[in-house]
Parts: structure tokens; C-alpha cells; sequence
């Protein structure tokens, strides 16, 4: 009587658009991703540029985590925040220094 014809045709359309649905959120993550990865990437090298800068002048930096603050976002944080802050920028600083002396020495 076609019952079977029409179920299976009825879940070959919903695993069509179940298929459809996951391609399209995956495709969104995936935008989302390159975006957030893109900026990441971009605050990454202005701050490596930073590093070269002061890495690669003849005078001594006493103090190159106080150089790389960003003001702006520093003193709007609470205490704790401060602390991590700082702590998270000087481990960035110690990746891009490595990373420094890797480029410029060839090892």
C-alpha cells in the first residue's frame, strides 16, 4: 500500500535536513572560529612587534611587562584580574621572546 515507501521516504527528508542543518552550523563554528583566531593572530603580532622592538634596541628594558600593558584594559579590571592579567601577559612575553630568539639566532 506504499506505507514503507512513504516512512522511508519521510526519514530520508528528515536526515537530509538534519545533514543540511549540521553542515550549516559546523560552516558557522568554522567562520567564528577563523574570525576569533584571526584577531588572536593580529593582537599576537603587534605585541611580537613590541617584543622585536625591545629586544632588538642596544638599551636595556628594566621592565618589559610594564611596556606591554594596555592601559586602557589594565585599569579596568578588578584586583584578581589585574594579577592574571599580568600573569597571562608575561607568559606571552616569555613565547615571544622565545620565539625571538629562535627567528634570530636559527636555532
Amino acid at each position: 500500500m506504499g506505507y514503507f515507501d512513504a516512512v522511508s521516504r519521510q526519514n530520508a527528508d528528515e536526515e537530509r535536513v538534519a545533514v543540511a542543518r549540521t553542515q550549516a552550523e559546523y560552516s558557522g563554528r568554522t567562520r567564528e572560529f577563523e574570525y576569533v583566531s584571526n584577531a588572536y593572530n593580529a593582537a599576537d603580532e603587534k605585541m611580537y612587534k613590541k617584543v622585536c622592538d625591545m629586544l632588538g634596541s642596544d638599551e636595556i628594558t628594566l621592565n618589559p611587562i610594564g611596556q606591554l600593558i594596555e592601559r586602557d584594559v589594565y585599569d579596568g579590571l578588578d584586583p584578581s584580574g589585574k594579577q592574571r592579567y599580568i600573569l597571562e601577559l608575561s607568559d606571552k612575553f616569555r613565547e615571544l621572546q622565545e620565539r625571538y630568539y629562535r627567528e634570530n639566532t636559527g636555532s
